[in-house]
């Protein structure tokens, strides 16, 4: 019996026992590996992130968009009798004094070809060609001047009617239209705010076949290749506007560009500026309204953001002080130390010139200042140049700006020369000294950016 309890005890005590745990260089391999994982998702999301940005070239900004309102040198002539017009000529086509421009007859109905030329053909093509480029859905109305065209180029000289009736004759050499808006005749000293409310403009197409009465407008002469856009503008570009003497102007009807003279001018409270043109008239002698870009923004270089921008202290070192080294190859100062002995000497010590002393000035100005890192000199370092016996003491300091490039691998500050600046970025100088070129990479957040950091 004492056995028999003595046996049962024993199993009890090994059954207690605990298991061993036993470890191979797998399960320590893959320990190892989750817990660096678990520390670099740690530190991810707790260090602070480098946001890179590659430098680019451009101009600042695009350029602004504007409405404006085309004055010509311009007459209308009006119908002479009652009756029904016929057109002699395309419309926007360019006559002579004395040319038979229309003829007012009392026939609705004028014979046409009965076969279309070549000519008449391309002729044709080239109008629908034009009226498909510039369709706008908001500029319906244009169909009507389209209309007439093709008409006019369909119907060709073989009228019967127009041969019978009395033909009006052009007063001056010019360009025919055959639209009217009331618009004709104003200059830029009747310019008022009214004139810039689209929505309320009306325009009226004159067609062969339209019967009109003694006085009608039937078409407008414009007798002058120089013409002007008044511009409304706000007070900002008011502002840049009146600086400027000539300026460049884009057509958004179709990407064509010319060059003209700029004013502006306050009239009845309101902003307005006034571009001049040469040449170009006919091409838009039809619109009234034009939507056009001002080529403005003429600055290009490397384009940043502003927040790419810090500063930092240099030493200012006068030129004088500049000396090459022993090869020729490297530049530095020479700069005065205490011998053993207790005498003094000068020692070469080679520095970066933040300003190149090879990089030539314009208009034939010589530098005055180097610009030195701290790092490479001290506070009180007396500089000796080299063909005097002049001394300089190393004190003042200057801010430079720059930005952080990260092309290396850690971040190295580069100095910048600014062009111009908005609100949200910076064009800088290319083929600067020690700057930044483009498609380099810089810190896109110089705040979030420690000199020398190592990039992760």
């Amino acid at each position: 019996m004492a056995a028999r309890k003595h046996q049962t005890q024993k199993k009890r005590r090994e059954g207690a026992r605990p298991h061993k745990i036993h470890l191979n260089i797998g399960t320590v391999i893959f320990l190892a590996a989750f817990v660096y994982l678990i520390l670099r998702l740690f530190l991810y999301f707790t260090e602070t992130h480098i946001t890179s940005y590659q430098v680019v070239s451009g101009p600042l900004s695009s350029n602004e968009t504007y409405t404006a309102i085309a004055l010509r040198e311009e007459s209308v002539v009006y119908a002479e009798t009652d009756g029904y017009i016929h057109y002699y000529t395309t419309d926007v086509s360019k006559v002579g004094k004395n040319s038979p421009v229309c003829s007012i007859g009392n026939s609705e109905k004028v014979s046409v070809l009965t076969e279309t030329t070549a000519e008449q053909k391309a002729d044709a093509r080239k109008i629908l060609s034009e009226y498909a480029a510039s369709y706008s859905a908001d500029r319906f109305s244009e169909l009507n001047g389209t209309r007439s065209a093709l008409e006019n180029v369909l119907r060709g000289d073989s009228s019967q009617a127009l041969e019978d009736a009395g033909a009006m004759l052009a007063q001056e050499d010019g360009v025919v239209v055959y639209t009217t808006d009331g618009y004709e005749g104003y200059t830029t000293e009747d310019v008022t705010e009214d004139w810039f409310d689209v929505n309320s403009y009306s325009g009226q197409a004159h067609l062969s076949s339209d019967q009109v009465n003694a006085g009608d407008p039937v078409y407008r002469l414009v007798t002058s290749e120089e013409w002007t856009l008044v511009i409304p503008v706000t007070d900002r570009q008011f502002a840049k506007l009146s600086t400027m003497t000539s300026i460049k102007v884009k057509f958004l009807k179709d990407g064509q560009t010319q060059n003209g003279t700029i004013e502006t001018r306050q009239i009845q409270g309101k902003n307005y500026a006034f571009v001049t043109l040469q040449n170009g008239m006919a091409r838009y002698a039809q619109d009234r309204f034009l939507n056009i870009e001002l080529v403005t923004n003429i600055q290009s270089g490397l384009k940043i953001p502003n927040t790419a921008i810090t500063k930092k202290e240099f030493y200012q070192i006068p030129t004088a002080y500049r000396t090459a080294g022993g090869d020729s190859s490297s530049y530095g100062v020479l700069r005065e130390v205490l011998k053993d002995d207790g005498t003094m000497t000068t020692e070469f010590v080679s520095v970066t010139f933040y300003t190149d002393p090879e990089e030539q000035l314009a208009d034939g100005e010589t530098r005055s200042y180097y610009y030195v890192d701290p790092s490479q000199l001290e506070a009180g370092d007396v500089l000796v140049a080299q063909d005097s016996q002049t001394k300089f003491t190393v004190r003042d300091t200057v801010s430079l700006k720059g930005v952080y490039r990260l092309n290396v691998g850690y971040a190295v500050f580069c100095p910048i020369n600014v062009l111009d600046q908005n609100d949200e970025f910076t064009i800088i100088a290319s083929g600067t000294s020690y700057g930044v070129s483009q498609y380099d990479y810089i810190a896109a957040d110089a705040s979030a950016v420690v000199e020398n950091q190592i990039m992760n």
